[in-house]
């Protein structure tokens, strides 16, 4: 009997000690894990041709209803797996599109986006 008193005593300490120090690291400000990922704001990416044996240009176009400021990253990627970005320049309104240049492709689809 004194065998099995003895290890439910040393399990309910291990069990409290490891209970303890996640409180003391919490309380020492040791940072909780946060998501990390940034919502994406997808936007319009046209492509106005079908094999571009140049490199492709396709329009990125704002779909939102507010204006992207200037210095905001717009980011891109093809079926073919090409893929890129732009920094805006100056800002730009909605409905408002500004060109990006990749590889040469076959025909393909694009999709755009930018972060919050």
């Amino acid at each position: 009997m004194r065998i099995k008193a003895f290890f439910a005593t040393l399990l309910a300490t291990v069990a409290l000690s490891v209970a303890n120090v996640g409180f003391i690291a919490a309380q020492n400000g040791t940072p909780a894990r946060t998501n990390t990922r940034t919502a994406a704001v997808i936007l319009q990416c046209r492509n106005y041709g079908g094999q571009q044996d140049v490199a492709k240009n396709p329009d990125i176009i704002n779909t939102t209803k507010a204006t992207i400021p200037s210095g905001k990253t717009l980011y891109w990627k093809s079926t073919d797996g090409d893929s890129g970005s732009v920094v805006l320049q100056k800002a730009l309104a909605p409905g408002g599109k500004v060109g990006v240049n990749g590889k040469p492709g076959q025909s393909y689809s694009c999709t755009a986006w930018m972060t919050k």
